[in-house]
């Protein structure tokens, strides 16, 4: 079986529940939902840190961040990033005869992308310079909370990157040998500043409220309380919210109309059906729930879920109609195992990931590989580090904070995890058991905090002071 061309568009805090095919909110996202129609829709998907960096250090090497040191943002702390000698996707990949592109914002590693197997690159760095040159005069008055682009579509992030990759798909077209494209975007990464057309497709003030935001962090950890004081929001109403989520969706707007390009391009060229095309997010954001912006010192879905759609006509068996699973995946440990299942390539020998090949064949997932619960980490950021574990099921998440109040929610009854009942007699068992697994998945992962064992008090016993 020929190998087949590879599209990874990994978007920069995209929300699961901000993309049409979700069926959560009016986001306005045609070419994904297309692209879900013919492939497969992971409504369970997580990543496992949401910060930046560390994310991206699991997309290259199918491990936990944490596993390899990279606690937070390399540009933030200095911290350990995945290195050009370990085992990559990426160099696996040109090691097959792949040819290897990327386009977007480099961050994985203060060394060169050349360095990992990639042949070409087109860096955020290129059209900086690029808008710089054309815009000399641009000036933005919102900061963080976004505000409509004065620069026209056609010079916009999203497209410029668009562009370059139709580019490279016209040329390769002709080539023989099969190619691995990876496109970080940027977008919707705050500051969102959407092009007028899309910015005006949104009316702020038919955007509901987030689920979580009525926030009152009753018996939640200090920490999300400073970080209201931090980003001097503590006042800040929804109406005060609408015009910052009303330009994270158009921004997600623009990106989908971008990404259909590259679609619309794969499909003239003859091409699509040989691609394994993957839409996903390295997290989610904020964007007002519970409060807050962007992604750190939390746990709550709305930065751990994301979306993930990865469709490959001449693999699937097109005969099956089952295209949503609520199997719990990882999008980045687990998509460089898909990777190298379908291609033939040993994944790494350490990988933490598991492959999602048979699902995408419309096989039911082996029990034993995908249990009924994920597990994702965090450690802080801009304000200093804070070290979280999480485990959520289809009914209840509990969360690790090793240096504050641990938080445990009732999703069936407080789906947007506003009532922490960590202290709740009636939810020792539960929160005993989820423990257990959460520490079999960390031990698994040689989690440095649970690697030592002196931290294992706070999981194995029912303490309280």
């Amino acid at each position: 079986m020929k190998k087949p061309n590879i599209l990874l568009f990994l978007a920069d805090q995209h929300r699961y529940d901000c993309v049409g095919c979700s069926n959560k909110r009016a986001v306005y996202t045609p070419n994904i939902d297309k692209l879900a129609e013919r492939g497969i829709v992971f409504d369970n998907a997580y990543c496992p840190t949401p910060v930046c960096a560390p994310a991206r250090q699991s997309f290259m090497s199918s491990k936990r961040a944490e596993s390899i040191g990279a606690l937070w943002n390399f540009g933030f702390v200095n911290t350990n990033t995945v290195q050009p000698s370990d085992w990559t996707i990426s160099k696996s990949l040109k090691d097959a005869g792949y040819e290897n592109i990327f386009v977007g914002a480099w961050d994985v590693s203060r060394t060169a992308p050349e360095q990992y197997g990639f042949d070409k690159t087109h860096l955020s760095k290129e059209y900086n310079r690029y808008i710089s040159e054309r815009y000399p005069d641009i000036k933005y008055n919102n900061s963080w909370f976004g505000e409509m682009n004065p620069i026209p579509y056609s010079d916009s992030r999203p497209k410029y990157y668009s562009d370059r990759v139709c580019e490279e798909l016209d040329r390769l077209k002709n080539e023989s040998r099969p190619w691995f494209i990876w496109v970080d975007g940027v977008d919707p990464h705050l500051p969102c500043r959407p092009s007028k057309e899309f910015y005006n497709m949104y009316n702020p003030s038919d955007i509901p409220p987030f689920g979580g935001f009525e926030e009152y962090f009753k018996n939640k950890p200090y920490i999300q309380k400073q970080q209201i004081l931090n980003w001097r929001l503590e006042n800040k109403s929804w109406e005060d919210w609408e015009e910052t989520v009303r330009c994270y969706y158009a921004m997600i707007t623009q990106i989908d109309h971008s990404f259909g390009l590259i679609i619309d391009k794969l499909k003239e060229s003859g091409m699509f059906d040989d691609t394994l095309v993957i839409y996903t997010s390295d997290h989610g954001d904020m964007c007002g729930s519970h409060r807050m912006i962007d992604k750190h010192y939390v746990m709550y879905d709305d930065v751990l879920r994301v979306p993930m759609i990865i469709s490959y006509p001449n693999f699937t068996d097109n005969s099956f109609t089952k295209h949503r699973y609520n199997t719990y995946v990882y999008n980045a440990l687990d998509i460089p195992n898909t990777i190298c299942d379908i291609c033939g390539l040993f994944p790494n020998p350490d990988t933490h990931g598991r492959s999602l090949a048979d699902i995408l064949k419309g096989n039911d997932p082996d029990k034993e590989l995908f249990p009924d619960y994920t597990v994702s980490c965090s450690n802080g950021q801009q304000f200093g580090s804070f070290t979280q574990r999480s485990i959520r099921t289809d009914k209840y998440k509990y969360i690790w904070n090793l240096t504050d109040i641990d938080e445990f929610y009732d999703l069936t009854a407080d789906p947007y995890e506003l009532e922490n009942r960590i202290n709740e007699s009636s939810c020792k068992s539960v929160i005993s058991d989820l423990r257990k697994l959460m520490k079999k998945e960390l031990a698994r992962c040689q989690d440095p905090f649970v690697k030592g064992g002196w931290l294992n008090r706070t999981l194995d016993e029912d303490i309280k002071l």
